[in-house]
C-alpha cells in the first residue's frame, strides 16, 4: 500500500512538473478587445469571457517550485492602449484574508496579487504592480543590474478589488502611456509572472512559473508574453500644477516672548512628456520639493558618518534606476531647492541614456574621510546635473558610463566613470566601475567644521569665515577640505558572485583614494579600500514543516588607507531561521579590530595616531505575524563599542521593540522605541531614548488622516567627557516633534494636503518642554493627462 501511494506521489509530481515546464515555455497571447471596461472589480463586461487565462498553480517561495495548494485564475486582454488584468483569487477560509485600507505601498504583508513586467524583454529590469484584496496599490521597479528593488517609483494606473465568499476579486487597467517599450515593433513580446502572495501560516509566493533557486536573476526566468499588435503609447503628456501654502512661527532665540511670523505661497510646475516612444522629458519650474511625508525618525548620536535618507521627490524618482550604477553617485537629496529643473531619458534598441540638470539655491556637500565624515554648505546658487549611459552588449553583458557634476562659484566636482557586469551563467556573476574626479573648493570652505579654541577672539560667525587659522582646532572633514586649488582623484570596485540552490559567496574589492571626490553622490569615505569574502550556506525544509529556510553566513573584511594603514578588520557570523507565522530570528556575532578616533587632530595619520581597539558585539533579531493584522520584531544588540567623542573602549547596548497593530480595515497604530546605553570606565557616557508613535485613520484607498508623535529624550553624564569642560555638555536633551497630516490622492500625483506640525525642546524634565515652531501647510496638485 505504501509503495503504491509513492508510485503515486511521484507520477503527480512528474505530470505537474512537465505541465508547468510546458506552460513555461509556451508564450502566453494577449487576447486584444475593443469593449470599454469598467474597474469595479465585477468583471461583469462580456469581454472579459474571451481574455486570456493564465493559472496561478507553482508556490515558488518557501517552497521549490511545489503545487499550489489554492486556485489562482488570471486574466489578461489588451485594447492597443491599456493592459487589463484580472485576478481571481479562490480562499478556503475568507476570513482569513489579510486585507487592510493603506496608502499607497503601504500594503505589504497584506494578501497580494500581481504581475511583474519586462516591455523591453531585455532581462535587465521590469516594472511590477501588485493589488491587496480591497484595492490598494503597491508598484515600483527592479533593477537586476543593482538588484535594487524600490516602491518609490509610482504610475497612474486603476484597481479595484473585493472580497467574496469564495476568496477575492481584484480588477487592473495598465494604462501603456505610463510604461517604456518600443512601440516601433509590429507586435510586443514581454517578459512576464503573475503572482499572488497568500499569507498565512507560511507567505506563500505563488506563480505562472518555476523560479530556480540556483539563478540569481529572476529576471531572466520570466515567461514571455506576446501581443499588443500596433500598440502606441499616445502623446504621453501630464502637466501637473502644484500650489503650497504655508504660515509658520519660530520662537527668537534671545527673547522667548517674541515669536517671528512667515507666510508662504509656492506655485509650482511640473510637465512630463513622451517625445518619442523611446524618449521622456521631465520639466519642472519653481518645484515643490519639499517633503510632506516624515522621514523615518533615528537616532544620530555616537555616529560618525552623515545618514542616508530615501528620495521621495516625484521629479527624481521618475525613471530613477536609469543613473543607477555599482557606486551611489546620483543621491538626488543633495539638492535642495531647485528654480528649475529637466530631465531627459530614453532607450533604443540595446541603448539607453537619462541626462538631467537642476540648479540649487545652496549647495550641500558631503565632506568624506576614513574616519568621519560632515556636511557644510555654500552659500549661492548652483548647478548640478548627470549623464548615464548604458550598452546591453548581449544577454550577458552590459556596459555602461557615467558623468556627474556639480559647480558653483569656487567650486566644482566632476566625475567621469565606466561600468559592466559580466554574467557568464545563470551562477557566477562579475561588476567592475571605475570612476575618475575632479574637484575645487571655495577659499576658507574648511572653516566650517573648525572648533574654534577662541571664540571671543575670532569674532565667529554662523559659517566661522573670519577665524584666524591658528585660532581652529582641525577635525577630519576640516583637513580633507583644506584645499583651494583643483585636485583630482580615483575610485574603483570589483566583485565576484556565485549562487547556487544551497551556496552562495562572494568577493570583492572596493577603493576610493584620497582626492576622490562623489559630491552629486552619496559617498562618505575616501582615503579607504576594503577587501571582503564571504557567503552562506542555506538549509530548505519540505512543505508542512514548521520552519522554511536556515542560513549559516559569514564573511571577513579588511580595511586600509592610502598608506596601507590598517583602519579595519572585522569577522561576521550569523545563523537565520525563517518558521511559521511569517517568522524570523537572525543571531549574529562580530569580531572586529578598528582604530578610535586622531589624538593629533591636525594629522590625517593613523598608526601612532589612533588607537586600535577590538569589538566583540552580539545582536538578535526577530519578527513574527502571530495573528492577522498583527506584526512583532525586536532588535537587541550588546558588547563592546567605541566612544568616539572620548577615543575609548565602551560597552555598548541597545534594545529597539517595534509594534504595527491594524486594529481593524481601517484604524493602524505604529509604536517603535529605541534605547541606547553607553558605558565607559566602568560609568555611564550617555542614554538615548527615540519614541516613534503613528496612529493612521485610512477613509479609503485616497484618503487617510495621520498623526506623528516623536520624542527624543538623550541624558549624558557630562563628568565622563574626557576631553571636554562639564559646562559645555548638554546634560539633558529632549524635543518633541508631532504632525497631523490629512491627504487625499486621487493618483500619485493628483493630491491634496493638510497639515499642522509642532516642535517643542527643554535641557530640563519633560514638563519643561516648551514649544519653540509650529508650523500650518496646505499642499493642492493636479495632474492633467492626456
Amino acid at each position: 500500500m505504501f509503495a503504491h501511494s509513492k508510485k503515486l506521489v511521484v507520477l503527480f509530481t512528474l505530470c505537474f512538473s512537465l505541465f508547468v515546464s510546458a506552460q513555461a515555455q509556451s508564450p502566453i497571447h494577449i487576447a486584444r478587445i475593443q469593449d470599454t471596461i469598467n474597474i469595479d472589480a465585477n468583471l461583469d463586461e462580456v469581454a472579459w469571457q474571451s481574455a486570456t487565462k493564465v493559472q496561478l498553480n507553482i508556490v515558488t517561495r518557501p517552497y521549490d517550485n511545489t503545487p499550489s495548494p489554492i486556485s489562482t485564475e488570471a486574466l489578461l486582454m489588451e485594447d492597443g492602449s491599456t493592459f487589463y488584468l484580472a485576478f481571481i483569487a479562490q480562499d478556503p477560509d475568507p476570513e482569513q484574508i489579510r486585507a487592510f485600507l493603506k496608502d499607497r505601498d503601504k500594503a505589504w504583508g497584506n494578501d497580494l496579487v500581481g504581475i511583474k513586467l519586462d516591455t523591453y524583454n531585455e532581462q535587465r529590469s521590469a516594472y511590477r504592480f501588485l493589488v491587496n484584496p480591497l484595492g490598494v496599490q503597491i508598484d515600483g521597479i527592479e533593477n537586476e543590474i543593482t538588484k535594487k528593488e524600490s516602491d518609490s517609483w509610482d504610475g497612474i494606473w486603476q484597481s479595484a478589488g473585493k472580497i467574496t465568499s469564495t476568496g477575492y476579486i481584484v480588477e487592473v487597467a495598465l494604462p501603456l502611456r505610463m510604461l517604456n517599450f518600443n512601440d516601433k515593433l509590429p507586435q510586443q513580446t514581454w517578459g512576464i509572472e503573475l503572482m499572488r502572495f497568500f499569507p498565512r501560516e507560511q507567505n506563500l509566493r505563488i506563480s505562472n512559473i518555476k523560479l530556480d533557486r540556483g539563478n540569481s536573476c529572476e529576471i531572466c526566468q520570466l515567461a514571455k508574453a506576446q501581443g499588443f499588435a500596433q500598440a502606441k503609447q499616445g502623446s504621453n503628456l501630464m502637466i501637473t500644477p502644484s500650489l503650497v501654502a504655508s504660515s509658520s512661527e519660530t520662537l527668537d532665540d534671545d527673547d522667548d516672548t517674541l515669536w517671528h511670523k512667515e507666510n508662504d505661497v509656492e506655485a509650482s510646475l511640473d510637465i512630463r512628456w513622451g517625445i518619442t516612444p523611446d524618449i521622456l522629458l521631465n520639466a519642472t519650474i519653481n518645484p515643490d520639493f519639499s517633503t510632506v511625508e516624515s522621514d523615518n525618525a533615528r537616532l544620530n548620536i555616537n555616529n560618525n558618518f552623515a545618514l542616508f535618507n530615501e528620495e521621495k521627490r516625484p521629479f527624481f524618482l521618475d525613471n530613477a534606476d536609469y543613473f543607477d550604477s555599482n557606486y551611489n553617485l546620483v543621491y538626488t537629496r543633495n539638492i535642495n531647492a531647485p528654480n528649475y529643473g529637466a530631465k531627459l531619458t530614453g532607450r533604443h534598441n540595446k541603448h539607453s541614456l537619462g541626462f538631467f540638470i537642476t540648479d540649487d539655491s545652496d549647495t550641500n556637500i558631503l565632506v568624506p574621510g576614513n574616519r568621519a565624515s560632515s556636511i557644510a554648505t555654500i552659500d549661492g546658487k548652483s548647478k548640478a546635473s548627470a549623464l548615464r549611459y548604458q550598452n546591453n552588449y548581449n544577454d550577458d553583458i552590459t556596459l555602461g558610463w557615467i558623468s556627474t557634476y556639480r559647480s558653483a562659484k569656487d567650486y566644482h566636482n566632476l566625475v567621469n566613470g565606466a561600468d559592466g557586469q559580466i554574467r557568464f551563467n545563470t551562477e557566477d556573476v562579475a561588476k567592475f566601475q571605475f570612476l575618475h574626479s575632479n574637484t575645487q573648493y571655495p577659499t576658507n570652505f574648511f572653516q566650517q567644521f573648525c572648533d574654534i579654541d577662541n571664540e571671543e577672539d575670532c569674532q565667529v560667525i554662523e559659517q566661522k569665515e573670519n577665524c584666524d587659522l591658528n585660532e581652529c582646532t582641525y577635525n577630519e572633514p576640516a583637513l580633507r577640505a583644506m584645499d583651494d586649488q583643483p585636485f583630482s582623484g580615483y575610485a574603483y570596485k570589483a566583485s565576484f558572485t556565485h549562487t547556487d540552490s544551497a551556496w552562495h559567496y562572494f568577493t570583492r574589492f572596493n577603493k576610493q583614494n584620497a582626492d576622490f571626490r562623489g559630491d552629486l553622490g552619496f559617498m562618505p569615505r575616501v582615503d579607504f579600500n576594503k577587501f571582503v569574502i564571504g557567503g552562506d550556506r542555506r538549509w530548505y525544509a519540505d512543505e508542512g514543516q514548521w520552519w522554511t529556510k536556515f542560513k549559516v553566513y559569514s564573511d571577513w573584511d579588511i580595511s586600509h588607507n592610502d598608506a596601507g594603514e590598517l583602519l579595519e578588520r572585522e569577522f561576521d557570523i550569523n545563523a537565520q531561521l525563517n518558521a511559521k507565522y511569517e517568522s524570523y530570528i537572525r543571531l549574529s556575532y562580530t569580531d572586529r579590530e578598528q582604530v578610535g578616533s586622531r589624538i593629533d587632530k591636525s594629522s590625517l595619520a593613523i598608526d601612532g595616531n589612533t588607537t586600535l581597539f577590538n569589538e566583540k558585539q552580539w545582536s538578535l533579531f526577530a519578527e513574527i505575524k502571530p495573528i492577522l493584522g498583527l506584526y512583532l520584531n525586536i532588535n537587541l544588540s550588546g558588547g563592546d563599542a567605541i566612544d568616539y567623542s572620548n577615543n575609548r573602549l565602551g560597552q555598548r547596548e541597545q534594545i529597539s521593540p517595534r509594534i504595527n497593530w491594524n486594529i481593524n480595515e481601517h484604524l493602524e497604530v505604529k509604536f517603535k522605541q529605541t534605547y541606547r546605553r553607553l558605558d565607559a570606565d566602568n560609568a555611564k557616557v550617555f542614554i538615548a531614548r527615540l519614541t516613534d508613535i503613528r496612529a493612521t485613520y485610512q477613509f479609503n484607498v485616497m484618503s487617510y488622516l495621520r498623526l506623528s508623535v516623536i520624542y527624543n529624550n538623550t541624558h549624558r553624564n557630562a563628568d565622563n567627557y574626557l576631553y571636554k569642560d562639564p559646562d559645555d555638555i548638554t546634560a539633558k536633551s529632549k524635543d518633541l516633534s508631532a504632525e497631523l497630516l490629512y491627504a487625499y490622492k486621487l493618483n500619485p500625483q493628483t493630491v491634496f494636503y493638510l497639515g499642522y506640525s509642532s516642535h517643542q525642546d527643554s535641557e530640563e524634565d519633560f514638563a519643561n518642554l516648551t514649544r519653540d515652531s509650529h508650523k500650518a501647510f496646505v499642499k493642492l496638485s493636479y495632474a492633467w493627462i492626456k
